[in-house]
């Protein structure tokens, strides 16, 4: 498994994927926070103010993510990040005033955790855990838009090498090859113990917010305030905390060490 070293600094997962981590550019920088933080705060502010204002502060969140929503169009920049915030932001007012219940606000997001800390589960079970597939994902990525993920050029590369060889043969043609290769276990080490890192993330969450969800309209400003913390900031260490296991570098490290003892 070759290393790629990634020059720019991504956000959301794609961060752990970075030579250098950026907490800010990570959570989509100080517009990402406030587009995702606002709409939450907004709704958790009027409603501490006014427990009865449920639709306020429903279209209150509405409107501010409307707002962040025609800021990136006026702009010309893309919406992508505000659009997918907007569509949550939705179902989880319409939701709540479907039901007239304050905390129906928040199930749309315990649901998305639930859904996160099952996929994370089931991929450790099979041996494919996400932060390795996502890995193994954007490498193949890299090589097929430089050029490297070619089979013909790679078999015509170790032919040179080796008469006998093949592109499979060569663990560095294959971004998946930790899976099965001996020699990158302390890499598919690495990938399980970021995956239980984010499966954590996921549970903790659900394991604050549940109990107050389930409190009812008593709890709403405490779940509110819990879906605030256990949002963005821990996403933050979240994402750090998998980018010291998995850093380009790092990985890079310990497959150089496994080429030193092979030798």
């Amino acid at each position: 498994m070759s290393s790629r070293s990634a020059d720019t600094t991504r956000t959301g997962l794609g961060a752990i994927d970075s030579e250098r981590f950026d907490a800010m550019t990570a959570v989509g920088g100080w517009r990402g926070i406030v587009e995702s933080v606002v709409p939450t705060l907004v709704f958790v502010l009027v409603m501490a103010v006014r427990p009865t204002a449920l639709v306020m502060a429903l279209v209150a969140s509405l409107a501010v993510s409307a707002v962040g929503l025609a800021a990136r169009l006026v702009q010309r920049q893309s919406p992508a990040q505000v659009v997918g915030g907007i569509v949550l932001v939705l179902i989880s007012a319409l939701w709540a005033w479907r039901s007239g219940e304050a905390s129906n606000f928040y199930a749309t997001g315990l649901m998305i955790n639930a859904a996160w800390l099952v996929a994370c589960l089931v991929s450790l079970l099979i041996g494919w855990p996400v932060v390795g597939a996502l890995m193994t994902l954007w490498h193949r990525v890299a090589d097929e838009s430089d050029g490297s993920g070619n089979p013909e050029e790679s078999e015509a590369t170790e032919a040179i090498d080796d008469p006998h060889a093949t592109a499979d043969d060569d663990p560095a043609a294959r971004p998946s090859a930790w899976r099965t290769d001996p020699a990158l276990r302390n890499v598919k080490l690495r990938y399980h113990a970021g995956t239980w890192v984010l499966t954590l993330m996921f549970a903790l969450r659900l394991v604050v917010e549940v109990p107050l969800y389930l409190a009812g309209e008593r709890a709403v400003s405490y779940l509110g305030a819990a879906r605030l913390i256990l949002g963005v900031p821990l996403y933050a260490l979240t994402l750090w905390f998998i980018w010291l296991l998995v850093a380009p570098g790092r990985i890079a490290r310990a497959e150089a060490r496994t080429d030193r003892t092979d030798q």
